[in-house]
């Protein structure tokens, strides 16, 4: 496994490199930058005081000068200044990292807590009352767009019962009385309404998929020759079907939490939610390139390091599958 491992993490470097070589060459393409974006509407700033400024943050010279500096820059740990915020990279990703952690932790709880019961209930119950409830409930969901179903929740859970907060990530009043469980609480009010509008659509798939995996499972010979022998339903389901049946389910473990955490960029924009999404948002519109390339390069890690999460969870499920 550790050799694994380690062959993935040599591998992410030149895919890393790549992907921030396209977003240079990108970047180059698009008009301005953060620093004639900021200074477009102040009378007072001189075309010659911008280009000082362009020189001291490193936006002078040609993009093959500044992309070298940059590796360079960040093979020793420097990931620069944000241009819009006048802070380092690092020290302002950190800030919004705990709450897009928090998010996507309670999004992943919300999907598996729902949508394995419901897809192993579809499964068991082929043909019956709640397996076309279940599938009803899956067909509405599919039809409906994620940010129409982000407005809605917003309008029942917040705007007409009051029952969560409407926007923000935590409660100035909590946070001014530095109390940590009180901070927490309100940290995880306000990230439960969007997590729900990412988990409760992103659990269709599972619930589908698992159901027609137990369904397969059903009429394989396994299972028939188990009912032939005289084990009750019950055990042949408990221990054969459901573990057999979790074992792709596994495999896209890795797969869902980097989807989650990528679609947490629209989500968190709609809530104005202060995590890494909504700051990846706000970057690319104000030509932050510094924060914007750091945050493409966690992303592409975070895909390598999710793809390999599924190998390992796979062999949780089935020890016949061993990681060389």
């Amino acid at each position: 496994m550790w050799k694994t491992f380690i062959r993935r993490l040599i591998i992410l470097i030149p895919q890393l490199i790549g992907v921030s070589l396209l977003i240079f060459i990108l970047a180059e393409f698009m008009p301005g930058d953060a620093l004639s974006g900021m200074f477009r509407d102040d009378p007072s700033m001189t075309p010659e005081q911008i280009q000082e400024l362009r020189v001291m943050h490193g936006l002078d010279g040609p993009w093959t000068t500044r992309y070298v500096r940059w590796l360079g820059d960040m093979a020793q740990g420097e990931f620069g200044m944000s241009l819009t915020h006048s802070r380092p990279v690092t020290e302002l990703i950190g800030e919004r990292m705990g709450n897009t952690v928090l998010l996507s932790t309670l999004s992943v709880v919300i999907i598996y807590s729902f949508a394995l019961p419901l897809g192993i209930i579809a499964g068991k119950y082929k043909g019956k009352t709640p397996e076309k409830i279940i599938s009803f409930y899956n067909f509405v969901q599919m039809a409906i767009p994620t940010v129409v179903f982000a407005l809605v929740l917003q309008w029942v859970f917040a705007i007409s019962f009051g029952i969560l907060p409407l926007r923000g990530s935590v409660d100035v009043n909590v946070v001014a009385r530095a109390d940590f469980w009180e901070i927490l609480i309100s940290r995880i009010q306000h990230a439960l309404l969007p997590a729900l509008a990412m988990s409760l659509l992103a659990g269709v798939g599972i619930i589908q998929f698992l159901a027609n995996e137990i369904n397969d499972q059903k009429e394989l010979d396994y299972v028939t020759l188990a009912r032939a022998k005289g084990v009750p339903l019950k055990d042949v389901y408990k221990k054969h079907i459901f573990r057999n049946s979790l074992l792709p389910i596994a495999a896209n473990f890795g797969p869902i939490v980097v989807a989650l955490f990528s679609g947490a960029v629209i989500i968190e924009r709609m809530f104005s939610f202060n995590g890494m999404g909504r700051l990846f948002l706000t970057s690319i519109e104000g030509h932050d390139w510094p924060v914007v390339n750091f945050l493409v390069i966690f992303y592409g890690a975070l895909t390598i390091v999710g793809f390999l999460l599924s190998d390992i969870a796979l062999t949780i499920f089935d020890p016949r599958i061993r990681i060389k």
